[in-house]
């Protein structure tokens, strides 16, 4: 599975722009119109056919998850881990963390989390299907996989992908990804006793040394580090200590604290798990200096600049200050437009930020509306009937919000002005829409 070769059209299915709930409750991601045969066929040929769901009962995904497990040798296991600090694709940060859960992983009977609640006290697992293909796309985008929220099944996709690889493909750390390692574990027991994850996850983004820079980044590797035992509390042990239970898992020191345990529990005074860190990775050698960095495995970014091929060109904005009569053509996704009409406009004191009370037009279209689309258009309530307005800001500056009309009447509304309106950013306009649109 390349994910290289197909990442920029997953990035646009699993646009949440495109997420739906069927008639069965299931979660899943429309593909858009724009999308081709052709690519839909490119997809399935590379083996990322969106929207595929994936459940097994209680037993067997346990089953599943402890078989797998025990096919995997840990050693390359933890190779493949810090390769991915570098040098390899992030999925491969996922795959120690799901081999720790599963060799962890006692038989037991499904206990529920609490009343009505369908997800395992012990292991998470709910009877929820997932699709495996946005699992994948996750775990390659973020190295992500072994997560309390999607339960051991997102384990057992992860084991069973790493497993299609044979043995002699797994990537082996390179020189700098071994020096990258040392360096954030040496970051992580110089930092003050009193430190917690939120302190060492912004030290690690300020360091640069894990790309992209960003906080989910250096968040997700502690994350893992500490679900495995590297980091943890004497009494909040990691995997490769003990196994613990979901319900342990799911507890924190309070309501603020937003990641699991153990690494809810985790300071700076606890130090690291050196023992653990031998048994893992003492058989690699540390470099004497910093060694060269190597060309590094493309980190796949979320949004391309480029625009595909079929994708409707965005219309170019009409200038001029904000004011009473301009109408806002209206990106809801990359193959459905709309637009919004202003009806005032007005400056915040004493902030200065610019609003225009906006409502949206009846209309939608494939490509984006033209002023010649507009003519004895009526405005568009919401579908319990409700009429619905906004003051929003940054209308021109927002990507996928342009002008494309000034001096426009507006059409009679049989309601009065709603008795509530609004305030947000103008790239809500895209996201609320789905109270007016039946389509979206």
């Amino acid at each position: 599975m390349n994910f290289d070769l197909v990442a920029p059209l997953l990035h646009r299915i699993y646009d949440v722009a495109n997420h739906g709930i069927d008639s069965h409750r299931q979660s899943f991601f429309r593909i858009p119109d724009t999308v081709t045969a052709q690519e839909r066929q490119q997809l399935a040929d590379a083996g990322w056919t969106p929207n595929t769901p994936v459940q097994w009962p209680h037993d067997e995904t346990i089953q599943r998850l402890r078989s797998l497990a025990a096919q995997v040798d840990l050693p390359r296991a933890a190779d493949a881990f810090v390769a991915s600090l570098g040098s390899a694709g992030l999925q491969w940060q996922a795959v120690l963390p799901a081999v720790a859960l599963g060799l962890a992983m006692p038989e037991h009977a499904h206990q529920p989390m609490g009343p009505g609640s369908d997800r395992c006290a012990i292991c998470f697992h709910t009877a929820t299907a997932k699709d495996r293909t946005q699992l994948a796309y996750h775990r390659a985008l973020q190295g992500s996989g072994w997560s309390d929220e999607d339960g051991p099944l997102a384990a057992v996709l992860t084991l069973e992908d790493a497993l299609q690889c044979s043995p002699d493909s797994w990537p082996q750390p390179a020189p700098r990804d071994i020096w990258v390692l040392h360096q954030l574990l040496d970051l992580l027991r110089r930092l003050p006793g009193t430190a917690r994850y939120s302190q060492a996850r912004t030290a690690i983004q300020a360091a640069k040394w894990l790309q992209p820079a960003k906080p989910w980044r250096a968040g997700l590797l502690l994350e893992a580090l500490a679900f495995v035992g590297v980091l943890q509390a004497p009494d909040r042990p990691g995997l490769r200590t003990r196994f613990t239970s979901a319900r342990e898992r799911d507890q924190r020191p309070s309501v603020r604290v937003e990641v699991p345990g153990p690494l809810a529990w985790w300071t700076a005074a606890h130090g690291t798990n050196d023992a653990l860190l031998q048994s893992l990775f003492g058989h690699l050698q540390r470099p004497t200096a910093e060694p060269a960095a190597p060309p590094r495995h493309p980190v796949p970014r979320a949004k391309s600049a480029a625009r595909p091929a079929g994708v409707p060109k965005a219309p170019r904005a009409v200038p001029g200050p904000l004011a009473a009569g301009d109408v806002y053509a209206v990106r809801f996704r990359e193959d459905l437009w709309g637009a919004a009409y202003c009806h005032e406009m007005r400056t915040d004191e004493p902030t200065g930020v610019v609003r225009g009370r906006m409502e949206y037009l009846d209309i939608l279209s494939p490509t984006p509306p033209t002023p010649a689309d507009l003519a004895e258009r009526g405005f568009r309530d919401r579908m319990d009937g409700s009429r619905w307005q906004m003051w929003c800001a940054s209308l021109d500056k927002t990507s996928g919000v342009k002008r494309i009309a000034q001096g426009v009447a507006p059409r009679p509304h049989a309601q009065g002005m709603p008795d509530r309106i609004t305030h947000g950013g103008a790239k809500e306009l895209r996201h609320m829409a789905t109270w007016n649109f039946p389509q979206l």
